[in-house]
């Protein structure tokens, strides 16, 4: 029998000061076991086997059996608020009598529902009770744009929508049909605490979640859903290039990602992580919820986006996942610290820094942390490197990072802290799993790669997608396993582009495998441009060594037909006036007309030629012959970037057309 399910027995057992004197004991124990023994290499991928949860409601009720009184979620209930935890047993009742209301209004198998929820446990609640009764869910930000909710609402049709609170309701009834027709039949689910200021139309149900769960409890039982290949959610991309396409997940495609990565990573039961990755998007909710639910992790909601490192500091996770912009603010916070450091501190960071570089090297790894050995290696550590990991809790086992291109000096900076870090690569569309370093074992991770491929998916180089003679071993990545999609909801068209056959889909990244099979990302097929030369581009990689200077928040790089390429840059406008004055270079007060400044610009791209346009990562022929700069912050509201932090191209270069034209 294995240990938690015998802890489990003896907690539920009445033994008094024996049991309260054992209990921090068991506790502790169970945090050094892994849920699950790792998948064997060469298990079959195509269908569930075994012992596997056929969805991701019976892989949660199966946690709840193992883990029942276990921390399962932990969150802020209010600014001020002291930190509320529920145990697996309370969060997968809570689940079931969600489904159990669900059923009992009128939504049925094969239905959808709709979430403009931030990440909650009724957002959970909500995604699992739906998956039980065998309907899906598509999730959406808060701070989308409510024409962007009007339209992934009419495409999906939900039978209800789950509201954040009053205020997102006022937005979303200003856009929605001003006929109950046009709204889901089921109504809408009132989360916050506020009764509603605009009502929908007439006709439509405003439900609240405190009756809804109510009634849930004491509603009828239903059949549980047992589909693995059913829709489990539609996840819209973010449209740059167009209206957002519906992804159309299974469980089994989920659920193969989260079964091959079981027990990979150092995942111990009654772990706790630190979450703040959307769940509306798939890396968020795939490896940030449902993977440690499986795991039996203790998940805390980080209440404040703006103090993830305070909130990690009471929560000390073992697991941070994160996408590179938190890792690279990470990287200039800290840098930046350690080059204004005096006297003895600064002293003290030379010495870490060189005692981490030279025990790594010596070591012969990548992405792995390598311990302290030796007095003054262990010294440093502590003077130094400690106080480091203590921002985040001092008590990290490993990071990951997903969504977006890590730049490898990042990476290499958080190994020298002692940190595992690891990048994944993947997309909405593969579930996303593809590959990621970390998960094959300690030693096996590579800089400059996204590791090895997981588990019963297979990619192919489809080098007859890319025409670089420079390049000859590169093309575009091409995805075959569970993992990929149904297609996309409502859109023939759109999935006949990229699905080549059931299970096997087009990416559209460009990449190559190394003689080791790791694989490496290159860049994106549409992204690339040809220089007047004939020399290819690839953007993404540079524009992320340019957005390590602390001078830059964000960074596009561009030049295609043209002699040179050309960066658009928004700046870090504090940091840019400090090295201004530092350099003695005069500027404009006011921030747009500083932005137009030819000595500011001509200032800003020799610094970034200096130290973040150099090879071995740049050509000659890639660094930019001039500068744009764009004083405005790129968001959501001003159309610059996708509700999942991508800049919105087009729009950018629209807006800074004549600059273009000019150069």
């Amino acid at each position: 029998m294995n240990f938690c399910s015998v802890n489990r027995k003896i907690l539920h057992c009445e033994t008094g000061p024996l049991f309260k004197c054992l209990m921090p004991h068991l506790v502790n124990m169970a945090a050094q076991q892994m849920a699950w023994e790792k998948q064997s290499d060469d298990r079959q991928w195509k269908t569930p086997e075994g012992d596997d949860p056929r969805t991701l409601y019976q892989m949660l009720m199966t946690s709840v059996g193992r883990f029942g009184d276990l921390n399962c979620f932990g969150y802020i209930p209010a600014k001020g608020m002291d930190r509320v935890h529920l145990d697996y047993n309370t969060f997968g009742e809570l689940s079931t009598s969600v489904g159990k209301q669900l059923n009992s209004i009128g939504v049925s198998t094969g239905d959808r529902i709709a979430l403009i929820l931030n990440n909650s446990v009724e957002w959970a609640a909500l995604s699992y009770g739906a998956n039980a009764i065998g309907a899906a869910y598509t999730a959406m930000y808060t701070h989308q744009h409510p024409e962007e909710w009007a339209y992934i609402l009419n495409d999906s049709a939900p039978s209800l929508i789950a509201i954040q609170n009053s205020a997102t309701l006022d937005k979303l009834v200003k856009t929605m049909p001003a006929d109950a027709a046009g709204w889901p039949s089921a109504g809408v689910l009132l989360i916050g605490d506020e009764p509603a200021n605009e009502l929908p139309p007439e006709g439509v149900t405003v439900h609240t979640w405190a009756e809804f769960v109510s009634a849930g409890r004491s509603a009828g039982d239903f059949e549980i859903a047992d589909d693995p290949f059913a829709l489990n959610t539609l996840i819209y991309t973010s449209g740059t290039t167009g209206n957002p396409k519906g992804v159309m997940l299974s469980n089994w495609n989920t659920l193969s990602n989260i079964l091959c990565v079981q027990s990979t990573f150092t995942i111990y039961v009654g772990d706790k992580n630190a979450a703040f990755l959307p769940w509306a998007h798939s890396f968020g909710s795939t490896f940030d919820l449902h993977w440690m639910i499986r795991s039996g992790v203790h998940i805390n909601l980080i209440s404040d986006l703006t103090r993830i490192a305070d909130e990690c500091q009471e929560i000390k996770p073992a697991v941070l996942i994160a996408v590179p912009r938190v890792w690279s603010k990470f990287y200039d916070r800290v840098n930046s610290q350690f080059e204004s450091a005096t006297g003895l501190k600064k002293v003290f960071v030379g010495k870490a820094q060189k005692s981490a570089a030279k025990r790594i090297k010596k070591a012969g790894v990548e992405c792995d942390a390598v311990a302290p050995n030796g007095f003054f290696d262990k010294l440093w550590d502590k003077l130094v490197w400690s106080k480091v990991r203590a921002r985040f809790g001092g008590n990290i086992r490993f990071c990951m990072s997903g969504a977006a291109a890590l730049s490898p000096d990042v990476a290499s900076f958080i190994q020298m802290v002692g940190f595992n870090c690891y990048e994944g690569y993947g997309l909405t569309e593969t579930s996303p799993l593809v590959s990621a370093n970390g998960w094959s074992g300690p030693g096996m991770s590579k800089l400059n790669t996204v590791g090895r491929v997981a588990n019963g998916v297979n990619v192919i180089i489809d080098t007859d997608a890319w025409d670089d003679p420079a390049r000859p071993d590169e093309g575009e990545i091409i995805v075959q396993g569970p993992n990929v999609m149904m297609g996309y909801w409502n859109n023939d068209e759109a999935t006949a582009e990229v699905i080549m056959e059931p299970g096997k889909f087009r990416t559209g990244d460009l990449g190559k495998l190394t003689s080791d099979g790791l694989l490496c990302i290159t860049g994106r097929v549409k992204s690339q441009f040809k220089l007047e030369n004939g020399k290819y581009v690839s953007p993404a990689p540079l524009e992320e060594n340019v957005k390590l200077s602390p001078y830059v928040e964000g960074a596009v790089l561009d030049g295609r037909n043209m002699v040179k390429t050309y960066l658009i840059v928004h700046p870090n406008m504090d940091a840019l006036k400090t090295g201004l004055t530092d350099a003695n270079v005069k500027f404009p007060n006011d921030d747009a007309e500083m932005c137009k400044d030819q000595n500011v610009k001509n200032w800003l791209l020799t610094e970034l030629k200096a130290n973040n346009m150099v090879a071995p990562a740049w050509k000659g022929y890639e660094v930019a012959g001039s500068i744009i700069l764009d004083h405005e912050e790129w968001t959501t509201d001003n159309d610059l970037l996708t509700p999942s932090m991508k800049v919105k191209l087009r729009n950018l270069l629209t807006k800074h057309d004549d600059a273009i034209n000019n150069l």
